[in-house]
C-alpha cells in the first residue's frame, strides 16, 4: 500500500506545482494607449443600453461590478472594450469607484475574433475643464503634438 500512495502523493504534489506551467504569456510589444470615456458593468450596458451609462446610473453600475459583472470601458469614439487586468488579475476593485464618471485610462488594446478588450494598466478621473483645441490648431509658436501609433494585438 505504501509502495502506491508515495508515488502517486508525489505525482499529485508536483503535477500541482507546474499546473500554471505552459499558460504563461508572452508580455506584449504593443504600445499602451491612453483613452478617456467611462467605467461601465457589461451587463447592464447590454441589457439595457439606453440607460446605462452616466452619473444616473453610477450607483447601479458599482453595485453590479461588486457583484462580479464584467466591466468594459465606454470610449469617447463609442468602442466598448473589456477591461482585463495584466497576468490575469481581477480589474473591478482597482476601477470600480470610476464607473458612472469621466475616466481617463491607460493599457494595451488586445483583441480576438472581434471582441476589444484592454490591459489595463492604470485609471484615473479624467481631467476638466482643460482648455480644448481652438478652431485652427495650435495657437502659434505651440509645440505640434506628435500622432501615436497604436498597435492592436490580435490572437
Amino acid at each position: 500500500m505504501k509502495r502506491i500512495l508515495l508515488p502517486a502523493l508525489l505525482t499529485v504534489l508536483s503535477s500541482a506545482a507546474f499546473a500554471h506551467e505552459g499558460h504563461e504569456h508572452g508580455k506584449s510589444t504593443a504600445r499602451p494607449v491612453t483613452l478617456t470615456g467611462e467605467v461601465i458593468d457589461m451587463t447592464c450596458y447590454l441589457q439595457h443600453p439606453g440607460s446605462a451609462t452616466g452619473a444616473g446610473h453610477a450607483k447601479c453600475a458599482k453595485s453590479c461590478i461588486k457583484q462580479g459583472n464584467p466591466v468594459g470601458f465606454l470610449a469617447d469614439n463609442g468602442t466598448v472594450y473589456i477591461l482585463i487586468g495584466d497576468d490575469h488579475e481581477p480589474v473591478a476593485g482597482k476601477v470600480v469607484e470610476h464607473a458612472g464618471a469621466r475616466s481617463t485610462i491607460t493599457g494595451v488594446v488586445v483583441e480576438h475574433h472581434g471582441v476589444k478588450g484592454i490591459e489595463l494598466a492604470s485609471i484615473a478621473a479624467a481631467v476638466t475643464g482643460a482648455k480644448a483645441a481652438q478652431p485652427g490648431g495650435p495657437p502659434k509658436g505651440a509645440p505640434l503634438a506628435k500622432p501615436v501609433a497604436a498597435t492592436v494585438v490580435t490572437y
